[in-house]
């Protein structure tokens, strides 16, 4: 039997997502990917997956470090009791990765429930890592503070060695006549002289080596041998004591070898999600939707080991209705990378791993049989046919319903004739299987049968007829040609000599089924161009529709917000003028103005709030009619219409051009008096046209040159005051005409009250 793992190819699979592992136990996990046969388990696999794809896309990636497998250093510390720094180093780098993870997912996953449940698990370490803090150090030593026995040796060490060094340097200086070299030397973990070996008996002391020529001993002066011998005994002590702090940390490590290990495991699986999910990402992979049924349907699914800029996707399908699927094409078209596309996008599915699909939905199969390749046995001393027929033998005897079988070129390799009927045998053998089976051949009687039995379906690989190549797409419900003829044609083979062969060759062979086989593959290719016309222009009219909803939509939500637009415009307006009512009220001292005018004025405006301003859609604007410029809050009634424009009087007693399409037409209001009189603003001055300027619709640029002008014209008219009416809008042209006027000298500018257009006017007064 073929081990599926192997001809798959999955190891490669697997190399390519341990790339993205950082721990030795994501790794581990990586390398044990199995084939889940329980649809729970392969469920809450993907599911998994699925949370942990949503997690990197949404919050970047998890906080992991490189991570040992602590179990191993756990199990060699139980037979040393003693674990090293660098041991005691990955502990404490688990321990700080959980507390980063937990605090990763407090911040950004408690919306992903599978991942939460690992998470939540982890077991809290901080008293475990704060004691290795305490003893190990960055360098991966143990500190000078891990215990006060070992600070008092270390500090004594320093002190011998600093007196050591003070001795030989006195030493080097004092025997100096006798030395070869001036500079003091170690051998064997000693201080030692250069003494010339005339004189070495000069020197009291242990000789520790001679140099090769021989004119130099080396040795050890009496006067620092004790000193050495201290540094020793103390160096022995501070190994001891460590070793004793290390056993003591390694003991308590191992009382919480449990918890340990836990956490390293939910490090490893997280890391293994990760790089599963990373890897799917990467290669723009979907998650399979888990069937009840045992089906396959594979859209624009493609060999994750082809090129995905290269490779030709495509849709596959097979359920309980049509339980064989028959592919057959030329040679080297495609059939046998269809065939393992689905078997490993099915084994893959069942290793809880993602899919180079756009959409797929399968069922979980107990078993994936395989008959691809050459299979000759050296070992059996069996041939390729022979190989095959065995491997195809076991399959059928194994084969069961909830099983997915993949057989490539049924009946080869023997007679054709043999080997035809081989096939057609097999093929039938399965359909009493009930499996689901994906079978590649050339053979008609295989392609016959397919269309007289309810539970086959015929598929095949398109071929370019023009271009003699195949084209790698493969087709459902469609059988193919082999196009053998037409490609030895094409390589040189004498195209007179094989149409007579083929004539004789059909005398003795019933070759309708080829003829209509042939007929039929020009009217599907027909149907297909038809198919993809309609396609074009279907895909169009798409366009079209989802085009004009989103005008609608966007027409709608404009409908829906500007009564409210014009509600906030109105009330914002109102406030500015109430304000301006108050600093007349406050100064009827000094103006003509009465009190209980004012007031009423005030109340005036102030019921206004309460108008309820209702807009007509559509509707034709005539004489009479109430309407609104809702950019910039002017209300009035339409006094006459010229050339597309309506000339309006609004409520405050100010005249207007504006564009019928600017307007809407609204409700009368309530207190429908305009205003016919225009107070003691213009009963104070000359009434000529000169004395007032309106810019109102105009852009910035324009406004102001208009502003310009007029100015100029006022002063050689001599004028004393005018008005600029600007309205209220956004206020880009009342801040316009204000930074122009304050750069002018001898000129005084306020805005109008409430008898002069108020806010949406401004009172320039020229002095002389």
């Amino acid at each position: 039997m073929l081990d599926i793992y192997e001809t798959l190819e999955f190891k490669k699979i697997q190399e390519q997502i341990l790339e993205f592992c950082k721990t030795e136990k994501g790794k581990e996990f990586v390398l044990s990917l199995k084939m889940s046969t329980s649809k729970d388990d392969v469920k809450k696999n993907l599911d998994e997956l699925q949370e942990m794809v949503d997690l990197i896309s949404r919050y970047g990636e998890f906080p992991l470090s490189s991570s040992v497998t602590i179990l191993k250093l756990i199990e060699i510390a139980k037979k040393t009791a003693m674990m090293t720094p660098s041991d005691l180093n990955h502990v404490l780098n688990d321990i700080e990765t959980s507390d980063k993870i937990i605090a990763y997912y407090k911040k950004n996953g408690e919306s992903f429930p599978l991942i939460g449940e690992k998470i939540n698990s982890m077991k809290d370490l901080s008293s475990l890592r704060s004691a290795i803090k305490r003893t190990i150090t960055p360098s991966l030593t143990v500190s000078d503070n891990a215990s006060p026995l070992l600070k008092e040796i270390r500090r004594k060490i320093k002190t011998l060695e600093a007196g050591l060094t003070s001795k030989v340097n006195s030493l080097s200086y004092n025997y100096s006549t006798y030395l070869s070299d001036n500079n003091v030397t170690i051998r064997d973990g000693h201080f030692v002289l250069p003494v010339k070996t005339a004189y070495k008996n000069k020197i009291l002391g242990i000789i520790y080596d001679v140099s090769d020529s021989g004119n130099t001993t080396f040795i050890e002066p009496l006067e620092i041998v004790q000193i050495n011998n201290d540094i020793a005994n103390k160096r022995y002590e501070e190994n001891e004591e460590v070793r004793k702090i290390l056993k003591e940390l390694t003991a308590l490590v191992l009382l919480q070898e449990d918890e340990v290990i836990h956490n390293n495991y939910v490090i490893g699986y997280l890391d293994f999600l990760s790089a599963k999910g990373k890897y799917s990402l990467d290669n723009d992979m979907k998650i399979a939707k888990i069937s009840d049924k045992q089906v396959v349907h594979l859209y624009s699914a493609r060999h994750p080991l082809i090129d995905k800029n290269k490779v030709v996707s495509n849709d596959y399908h097979l359920d309980e209705e049509k339980r064989i699927v028959v592919i057959s094409g030329p040679n080297a078209g495609g059939k046998t990378v269809s065939l393992k596309v689905v078997g490993l996008l099915t084994l893959l599915n069942q290793c809880g791993l993602a899919l180079p699909v756009k959409e797929a939905e399968l069922g979980v199969f107990s078993n994936i049989y395989l008959d691809i390749g050459d299979n000759q046995s050296l070992s059996d001393n069996l041939s390729t046919f022979s190989a095959h027929m065995k491997n195809i033998a076991e399959i059928i005897d194994l084969a069961k319903g909830k099983d997915l079988v993949i057989l490539d070129e049924l009946g080869t390799g023997t007679d054709p004739k043999e080997g035809e009927v081989i096939a057609l045998t097999i093929v039938k053998e399965l359909e009493k299987k009930h499996s689901l089976c994906l079978i590649s051949s050339h053979y008609s009687k295989i392609k016959e049968y397919a269309y007289i039995s309810k539970n086959i379906e015929n598929s095949s690989m398109l071929f370019d007829e023009e271009k003699l190549l195949p084209t790698y797409v493969y087709k459902y419900q469609t059988p193919g040609k082999s196009y053998g003829l037409e490609v030895a044609k094409r390589y040189g083979l004498s195209s007179k000599a094989i149409d007579e062969v083929k004539k004789e060759f059909d005398k003795d062979n019933n070759n309708e089924f080829e003829t209509l086989l042939t007929k039929l593959q020009s009217q599907i290719d027909e149907t297909e161009r038809y198919k993809r016309e309609l396609l074009l222009k279907e895909d169009l009219l798409n366009r079209k529709e989802k085009e004009l909803e989103n005008a609608q939509n966007n027409l709608k939500n404009q409908k829906e917000h500007l009564l409210e637009d014009v509600k906030k415009e109105k009330e914002q307006i109102i406030n500015e003028v109430n304000e301006k009512v108050d600093e007349v009220i406050k100064s009827l001292s000094s103006g003509d103005l009465k009190l209980h005018e004012a007031i009423e004025i005030k109340k005036k405006i102030e019921d206004l709030k309460d108008e309820e301003i209702e807009i007509y859609y559509d509707e034709e604007i005539k004489e009479n009619d109430y309407v609104l410029l809702t950019s910039l809050g002017i209300e009035g009634r339409v006094i006459r219409i010229t050339n597309k424009k309506a000339h309006i009087l609004s409520r405050d007693g100010m005249s207007y051009d504006i564009d019928l399409n600017k307007l809407h037409k609204i409700n009368a209001p309530k207190n429908n008096k305009i205003k016919t009189n225009h107070q003691n603003f213009e009963n104070k001055i000359n009434t000529s046209v000169g004395l007032e300027l309106n810019i109102i619709g105009m852009h910035r640029d324009e406004a102001k040159e208009a502003l310009i002008k007029y100015l100029d014209s006022c002063k050689v008219k001599n004028l004393k005051q005018v008005r600029i009416v600007h309205g209220f809008g956004s206020g880009v042209l009342r801040k316009m005409v204000h930074e122009y006027l304050s750069t002018l000298k001898g000129v005084k500018y306020r805005l109008g009250d409430i008898n002069e257009g108020g806010g949406g006017a401004t009172v320039v007064i020229l002095h002389d």
